[in-house]
């Protein structure tokens, strides 16, 4: 039995020696040499085969000419329901994987089996022995020259295009290769790009927008293609068919005119009034969250708890309730106040003003991950504890001290104690309540101190004890505070993503800021 297997062993090794390496065939790989999806695919190819005994992962850079028209062939001749409009692109056997995740999805008898019957190409003639005489797993190649497109006969008109893309667009990458076919074959083709992310880019596309009759919702349509009488978005247009709409084009291209002043204008004008129907529903949202930010809740949970326990009658209870909740809203608006003005008078430098939105931008990433971390930690462990952007022990302490010495008063005096106790109280909690106003109150100030910065600080702080007196009422309801606890314990998770998603916006909304205010 063990000279058997023996045997067995020894041929197997000898068929491998005498065998040629290309029998296990290959797979290609169409991308842009800065593709990082190409880097990994790359990477996990290099730790999944080996060399000379699993199919060969060839490398070819579109931005070779050649490669790319035989991408083109290749999908003309596996017909597919459309084009894959960004890179990398497999070819495993005769099947067109249009991104890195149809590849992993493949299981490995299966890629196994289609990579060892590569497709039949002349362009691929010279591939075989390339494989065959690889030493490594993962190799660059160049194909052979396809057959070139005979040029559109030139018939004295030059003709137009206009292209809105924008930066870092993964579908815009191989949008510019079939535009660079085009303009091959089209030698009399103008074409003019539009970056959509500019001011410039998003006043043509309002232009276009309203010549071409796109639907009002048409708001990020990158990359689109436009001749004058028509467009394409969504998919990849390929260089036939655009050559096919501009041999029949006859229209005077409206892209041609200079952007007007007007135009700009209005354009700037349409931004900021969608900037501010953001930063009112952000505001209320930031004044609300912030409300239910588990330092505050925990607070007023605790306020109304230790009423409870002191048997307070409803109407004392409403008594204290309304007190600190003026008490809060006065103190901070007059913190708000205060910010506001010194934030007002530091953004009319403008190096300063960059500089106050780049800090709060990059504060509002560090408070994002952080408040996603303690929201991960809690789920983990189910101790406020363990938060890093909470108060400390000390702090609620003293809160909790100042709550029993200041409700334990006579009913004359409780009206103006408690008044006294949300001063104090929400002084205490700004370290941890602050993270969300500081930045709100940048946002806020964005367009100056002026009268609609006022209302929305005053809005913020309205919603900001919205769940203080709805806890009040709770209680005045007969509402236990132990079950108010609770339903604050079971949502701490979701309260602190909701936070996390705001810091988000936050950051983001800073950042715009700075593009704006800086050109």
């Amino acid at each position: 039995m063990i000279r058997s297997h023996c045997f067995i062993f020894l041929v197997a090794c000898f068929s491998a020696l005498v065998s040629p390496a290309g029998d296990s065939g290959w797979v290609l790989l169409f991308g842009s040499r800065d593709c990082d999806e190409c880097q990994a695919a790359k990477e996990q190819w290099r730790q999944d085969f080996q060399p000379g005994k699993d199919p060969v992962l060839v490398f070819l850079e579109i931005e070779n000419n050649a490669n790319y028209q035989l991408l083109n062939k290749i999908e003309k001749l596996l017909p597919q329901s459309e084009k894959a409009y960004a890179f990398p692109v497999f070819l495993v056997g005769n099947r067109l994987l249009p991104d890195v995740d149809s590849l992993y999805e493949l299981e490995e008898e299966e890629l196994l089996r289609l990579a060892a019957k590569p497709m039949e190409l002349p362009e691929l003639s010279s591939l075989r022995q390339a494989v065959q005489q690889a030493e490594q797993v993962v190799i660059s190649w160049e194909a052979s020259a396809v057959a070139a497109v005979e040029p559109a006969k030139a018939d004295g008109r030059t003709v137009y295009l206009l292209y809105f893309l924008q930066k870092s667009c993964a579908k815009c990458s191989r949008q510019q290769k079939e535009l660079e076919l085009l303009q091959e074959q089209m030698p009399g083709l103008e074409l003019t790009r539009y970056d959509i992310s500019t001011m410039q880019g998003q006043a043509m596309l309002s232009r276009a927008r309203r010549l071409l009759h796109l639907p009002e919702d048409f708001q990020n349509p990158a990359p689109m293609i436009c001749w004058a009488e028509g467009y394409i978005n969504g998919r990849l247009a390929s260089a036939e068919e655009l050559k096919t709409a501009l041999l029949f084009s006859s229209a005077e291209p409206f892209w041609l005119d200079p952007l007007t002043q007007d135009e700009l204008q209005a354009e700037r004008q349409h931004q900021e009034h969608a900037l501010k129907a953001f930063s009112l529903g952000m505001i209320i949202l930031a004044g609300l969250g912030d409300g239910f930010n588990p330092c505050a809740f925990a607070t007023s949970v605790f306020l109304i708890g230790y009423l409870l326990y002191l048997k307070r009658s409803r109407r004392e209870i409403a008594l204290v309730g309304a007190g600190f909740c003026i008490g809060v809203f006065c103190t901070y608006l007059l913190f708000g106040l205060g910010l506001s003005f010194l934030i007002d008078f530091l953004n009319r430098m403008l190096w300063l003003k960059i500089t106050i939105y780049a800090v709060f931008g990059v504060a509002g990433l560090y408070l994002c991950f952080g408040h996603l971390r303690d929201a991960f930690r809690f789920r983990r462990t189910g101790k406020a504890s363990t938060f890093s952007l909470g108060l400390s022990i000390e702090t609620h302490r003293r809160i909790h001290d100042h709550i029993r010495r200041l409700t334990d008063k006579r009913s004359w005096l409780m009206f103006p104690s408690s008044l006294l106790l949300g001063g104090i109280v929400s002084s205490l909690e700004l370290a941890c309540t602050g993270q969300v106003y500081l930045p709100t109150l940048a946002a806020i100030n964005a367009h100056g101190l002026n009268a609609r910065a006022l209302l929305l600080l005053l809005l913020y702080n309205l919603f900001f004890i919205l769940p203080l007196a709805l806890l009040t009422v709770l209680a005045i309801c007969g509402v236990e505070a132990k079950g108010m606890a609770q339903w604050a314990r079971k949502h701490v998770f979701a309260s602190k993503i909701g936070l996390a998603v705001f810091f988000a916006a936050i950051s983001l909304l800073m950042f715009w800021l700075i593009l704006k205010s800086a050109f």
